[in-house]
């Protein structure tokens, strides 16, 4: 046994440890069963986790953890690399409220773009998306955001494919070179428009998401109805949907 370790603190880590099993609620002859220690060893843990509040006892003397566990349960994701969902879920969150539109957030998945999470309007006449519904990249505020900040060979492999992509509404692109021409001005301006392409009947916005290594790997959009959402909205959720993208890309890592 190294003989720095400190045996009584060694033994009240396990007992707190035991909590981690159903049914996560001990009494002191409860812990006997599960543990290799003394009544008198049990007793004096039991007393000192107490004493340090990450346990509680309840009217019949059994003991449960309380939340000063979760400190310990934020510190150990300290460091890992957050998720999409996890940087981008606070700020959807914002974004609907500020607007009162739909909002989604797409991640790139081959060649298509698939909703990763939604916030839906609280109006009764909305845009509607289906989670994990996955769509190819040439229609749609969101989607067209990721092509046209694609790699530039990825971006012309999908142009050279657009014939075999659905004509979602008279208004959909099927023109590579027309398409390419609104991706470049997408480049330039930082955000997509899609105007009728994807649902006749609505419009949107959307805006690029980065990671870390500056590779574009989803996009957030704001999108309703066309008799709710015209120039007058589209400009002013302009400066909103790239402050959000690029915060949420910062998230990532992305430092651009």
């Amino acid at each position: 046994m190294n003989q720095y370790v400190i045996q009584s603190a060694l033994r009240t880590l396990q007992v707190l440890l035991a909590f981690g099993k159903p049914p996560h609620r001990f009494g002191l002859s409860d812990l006997l069963l599960v543990t290799p220690f003394e009544k008198n060893q049990l007793y004096r843990s039991l007393r000192t986790l107490e004493a340090a509040g990450f346990i509680v006892a309840d009217s019949s003397g059994r003991y449960t953890v309380t939340p000063v566990v979760n400190v310990l349960s934020a510190a150990s994701a300290h460091g890992r690399p957050l998720t999409l969902v996890e940087v981008a879920s606070p700020h959807l969150d914002a974004l609907a409220e500020e607007t009162g539109e739909a909002i989604n957030l797409n991640v790139l998945a081959g060649e298509q773009a698939v909703c990763l999470d939604r916030r839906e309007s609280p109006h009764r006449v909305r845009l509607a998306s289906v989670l994990g519904q996955a769509y190819p990249l040439h229609a749609g505020a969101g989607p067209k955001a990721i092509l046209a900040f694609l790699d530039e060979e990825l971006r012309a492999q999908v142009l050279r494919k657009l014939d075999g992509y659905p004509s979602y509404t008279s208004t959909t692109q099927r023109d590579p070179a027309l398409l390419a021409r609104e991706l470049e001005l997408t480049r330039e301006r930082g955000y997509s428009i899609s105007d009728g392409d994807f649902d006749e009947n609505a419009k949107g916005i959307g805006a690029p998401i980065f990671d870390g290594p500056g590779q574009v790997v989803g996009a957030i959009s704001i999108g309703g109805p066309s008799f709710r959402v015209g120039a007058t909205e589209l400009a002013r959720y302009t400066p909103l949907i790239i402050r959000v993208a690029r915060a949420i890309s910062s998230g990532l890592g992305y430092s651009g």
